[in-house]
């Protein structure tokens, strides 16, 4: 986690107690600070572990179920990336598919779901953008 988002985290922490202790109930207070870790992962300024890990210490999840929701997440994005494609009638070889729904990357799924919403070959997915440049083998 670069230090700027680090720093963003401890603050919005640093709220969240502080609202708790004025009175706000711990649920609306958690609720924001789940908010703002969405916000984070959908920029990709956090990796899916550590938006696991700060999302099961604020629920107070177990190991198991942080495992589960962080494969979950990974899994929607990479459903939504290819439903995206499906619904611009861009098609997606198995290899693709495949290579997509196996990922846990954040920052490249949210680079790639972006990518989505322009792209007239799946392939360009992977090379659009130099950031973006992480392809399945042929």
């Amino acid at each position: 986690m670069d230090p700027e988002t680090e720093a963003d985290l401890v603050k919005a922490i640093q709220i969240a107690v502080l609202e708790t202790r004025l009175g706000v109930h711990p649920i609306k207070s958690a609720h924001g600070l789940s908010v703002f870790l969405r916000d984070l992962s959908q920029r990709g300024s956090l990796s899916l572990d550590e938006l696991t890990e700060n999302r099961a210490r604020l629920g107070g999840w177990t190991d198991e179920h942080a495992k589960g929701w962080a494969k979950g997440h990974a899994e929607g994005c990479a459903t939504a990336i290819l439903r995206v494609l499906e619904q611009r009638g861009v098609s997606v070889s198995d290899e693709i598919d495949g290579f997509l729904t196996t990922r846990s990357d954040l920052k490249a799924l949210t680079d790639w779901l972006d990518l989505a919403l322009t792209v007239t070959d799946a392939k360009d997915l992977f090379t659009s953008r130099p950031e973006c440049s992480q392809a399945p083998e042929d």
